[in-house]
């Protein structure tokens, strides 16, 4: 039955979870496509015309594109949309001190692959529609013109509520403002309400997520949660214990006051310990003019290849993720898998529970984040108990786990249940 389902799926970037639900999708045995900006196909055009790149940057440039590629997608199931997306990238890292520029070019792609979708949803009536945040409005338009039913992949919290909270953060904080992106236009906003209306289900990956649908309106019998998932293959605790003596805090995402940094920072320096390191892996958002008080508080490791994160978690005691607006954070579910106590919000949108795997802290609070690492710094048993229940959590969180999760809801929603 599912193979005679015809499933579309639009997103107009890249990410890891988004290549995750297509997988899925497909896996599942509906017949689906997935409609984006740019992707690699090894036997493709782009990588004919990687082999004639001189091997001395052959492989640089080859590492790139394969962050556009995933092993469990069929590339002949893939519609590339490759200007708008390579647009969007040029002005991202040439234009990264002017975020404006950026931004607006992101909204035109957006805009561009979401109308490029919507005319294929018409010519081709595909029997469900999943879309998401911000670049599905004119899609779920012409699905509904047509008899498609639709889904939005609900990505982050909704940005009505999570805008407020960062213009609250800028306020609070304006040294950290240009790392927070505050201010979406109405518009934006006013989309994403739109899209969330239109929508006839909305998949939400965290309970965070789904606070924030409700919040502004949807009712909550059309969101169905869908939490993310993590390699569990390959993020595991070390085989040996680490012996350096160091209690090692450690947080992986962008560094932008969005994540909460300043108060894991201001925590870290009342407390005082030289003992604890905290470090900071990711890079910067901003200018970073935030960071500068607390420069010997913290090391900062930039950006590091994928494949080499799992290393810096298994380096560390605790993981640390005090955000103040997510979707469902990946990486505190890599974290669990391996084996640390987290610290971290209930606006992280993680499976954390309070007490269970670690400790859930309100947001902004300085103080509750410094109780916390100190009652995990004086309590080996309670951190080992706390490490070893996350890694039994996350075993039931992996991308497996999701794709048995989406299909039902799929099927129910096609009317094959």
């Amino acid at each position: 039955m599912r193979d005679q389902q015809s499933v579309l799926i639009g997103h107009p970037g890249a990410a890891h979870f988004i290549y995750e639900l297509v997988a899925a999708v497909e896996g599942l045995g509906f017949n689906s496509r997935f409609e984006t900006g740019f992707y690699y196909d090894p036997q493709g055009f782009w990588g004919k015309l990687l082999a004639v790149v001189p091997d001395s940057y052959r492989s640089k440039i080859e590492r790139e594109l394969k962050r556009r590629s995933f092993q469990g997608i069929d590339p002949a199931r893939v519609l590339t949309h490759a200007f708008p997306e390579l647009a969007y990238v040029a002005a991202a890292r040439l234009a990264n001190h002017r975020p404006a520029v950026p931004k607006a070019v992101m909204a035109w792609r957006n805009g561009c692959i979401d109308e490029a979708i919507a005319n294929r949803i018409r010519r081709e009536k595909p029997r469900l529609f999943i879309g998401h945040d911000t670049s599905a409005l004119r899609s779920f338009e012409a699905a509904r013109q047509v008899g498609t039913v639709t889904v939005l992949n609900q990505m982050i919290g909704h940005l009505a509520v999570g805008d407020r909270i960062l213009k609250e953060e800028a306020a609070l904080h304006p040294d950290w403002a240009d790392s927070l992106h505050a201010g979406a236009p109405q518009a934006e906003i006013e989309q994403c309400l739109a899209e969330a209306r239109l929508a006839d289900a909305i998949l939400s990956p965290s309970d965070y997520v789904t606070q924030t649908l409700i919040e502004v309106g949807v009712a909550p019998e059309r969101i169905h949660l869908q939490p993310f998932g993590v390699r569990v293959d390959r993020f595991k605790p070390a085989d040996t214990p680490r012996t350096d003596g160091i209690f090692r805090l450690i947080y992986v995402g962008q560094i932008s006051q969005r994540k909460g940094l300043k108060y894991v920072l201001e925590a870290v320096k009342q407390i005082g310990d030289r003992s604890i390191e905290l470090v900071l892996v990711g890079g910067l958002v901003g200018e970073g003019r935030g960071l500068k008080p607390y420069e010997s508080w913290f090391r900062h490791v930039r950006n590091v290849p994928h494949h080499e994160v799992e290393r810096l978690f298994q380096s560390a005691d605790v993981f640390v993720y005090p955000s103040l607006h997510e979707g469902s954070a990946l990486a505190i579910f890599e974290g669990m898998a391996t084996g640390l106590p987290v610290i971290t919000t209930v606006n992280s949108g993680s499976m954390v529970r309070d007490g269970i795997e670690g400790k859930i802290v309100p947001i902004r609070s300085v103080e509750a984040i410094a109780e916390a690492i100190l009652a995990l710094k004086q309590d080996a048993d309670l951190r080992g108990a706390l490490g070893r229940a996350a890694r039994v959590r996350a075993l039931g969180f992996t991308w497996g786990h999701y794709r048995d999760r989406l299909g039902p809801v799929l099927d129910r929603l096609l009317g094959i249940a």
